[in-house]
């Protein structure tokens, strides 16, 4: 007998397959979505976290602040103490009774030629007249000015320092007071601004119309107008971007008037135009920890503070020479800014040396200038200092700006 086979048995169990098929992908779709779900609920929590350590940096940032002004008025009221006022006062006529005491001060870098021309120059300081046979001086051409406070004419840790040569004004990034001071070259204290904006100014250059300031604790450049000495723009974020900066220090204009910043902890430089919009950065892979830059017509000079070296590049970057500063006896012990003078020696501040070191263009020790103290050819941690054309010597202390009249070689 026969037996009969349905035909849609085959069709009944493809469809079972199929259903089961169906609950697999739709098992597969749903752990997917759970997945999906848990992994972007991991990224909002990390998020959460991003912003919680983000608020809790401004936080410490905001505390660190508020310890530093705290400590300033500690320094203010310790400063207010009568006994101690007086000792800094005796102190400090003490110093102003060194400089004025003549001693002979040997200035092996001045050249001949231009003495008579230097006599003139410096006749209004009513200090230096007459000269040795070999070039020393009779009187110490120094003038002092100023002392640590907060008192217009006072300055608490200066920093970098310019020269506006058509105006005979000194500038001076006055860093604890959070503000600038300008100086005549006579010493005579004009005005002061930058007070309520910047917080810890570093650098300082000046062009015919503008004063460029690098404040370190902002990371950013600040370009105030001569004129008024209104704040026209502020440019630089915390970062390793493009415009970012992270604790800028030195800087300085070129012939074109662009801005170049030694950007210190991005260990590059970075250029900026004159009003201050991002152009591009420079010798990221060269530097270490940049802390003041020059430029040349044919060169872009840079101060690198932990290798202690001065790097010396074509303005299309390409490496020329370096001068090691460290290492050798009497060399840098911590360089803080440097400036070229008309041969193009390097005149470099040793911050904890006390003292001012001559090099050669070729990088070999030439002269020290000072040593550690108070007295007559003595430094306290020396930082900014220039080489104008007018042929005189501008650096300055801690406490107190000093004069150096003279006419490099």
């Amino acid at each position: 007998m026969a037996t009969n086979v349905s035909i849609n048995e085959p069709t009944n169990e493809f469809a079972r397959f199929d259903g089961v098929a169906t609950d697999i992908t739709n098992t597969f779709q749903l752990l997917i979505n759970q997945l999906i779900a848990r992994r972007d609920a991991l990224l909002r929590e990390l998020q959460q976290k991003k912003k919680n350590y983000i608020s809790k940096e401004t936080t410490r940032r905001d505390a660190l602040e508020e310890l530093k002004q705290q400590i300033g008025l500690l320094s203010l009221r310790v400063n207010e103490n009568k006994d101690l006022q007086q000792q800094t006062t005796d102190l400090y006529k003490q110093r102003m009774e060194h400089l004025q005491t003549p001693t002979q001060l040997p200035l092996p870098f001045f050249s001949s030629p231009t003495l008579s021309r230097l006599q003139t120059q410096i006749a209004e300081f009513g200090e230096i007249k007459e000269w040795n046979q070999d070039y020393s001086l009779k009187k110490r051409p120094v003038l002092a000015v100023g002392k640590e406070g907060r008192a217009k004419d006072e300055i608490h840790l200066p920093r970098g320092l310019a020269l506006d040569e058509p105006n005979q004004q000194i500038y001076v990034a006055d860093c604890v007071n959070n503000r600038v001071q300008v100086v005549s070259v006579t010493g005579k204290f004009l005005r002061r601004f930058g007070q309520g904006i910047l917080q810890s100014p570093w650098g300082i250059a000046v062009s015919e119309d503008n004063v460029y300031v690098t404040d370190c604790f902002l990371h950013a450049v600040l370009q105030f107008r001569k004129k008024d000495y209104e704040l026209v723009r502020r440019t630089g974020t915390e970062g390793e971007g493009e415009g970012q900066l992270n604790n800028p220090r030195g800087l300085c204009i070129d012939y074109n008037g662009d801005v170049y910043v030694a950007d210190t902890w991005n260990h590059r430089v970075s250029v900026f135009s004159k009003v201050l919009d991002f152009l591009k950065h420079l010798f990221t892979q060269q530097l270490e920890y940049p802390c003041d830059v020059k430029v040349t017509p044919s060169s872009v000079v840079v101060l690198d503070w932990s290798p202690n070296c001065v790097h010396f590049f074509s303005r299309s970057g390409a490496l020329l020479r370096s001068c090691v500063t460290h290492g050798e006896k009497g060399m840098v012990n911590c360089p803080r800014f440097f400036c070229l003078d008309p041969a193009g020696n390097i005149l470099i501040t040793d911050f904890y040396g006390h003292n001012i070191k001559i090099l050669s263009p070729s990088g070999q020790l030439m002269h020290t200038i000072g040593k550690e103290g108070h007295g007559r050819g003595e430094f306290k941690r020396p930082s900014g200092i220039c080489v104008p054309e007018l042929e005189t010597i501008f650096v300055y202390l801690w406490t107190q700006i000093l004069f150096f009249i003279g006419t490099p070689v």
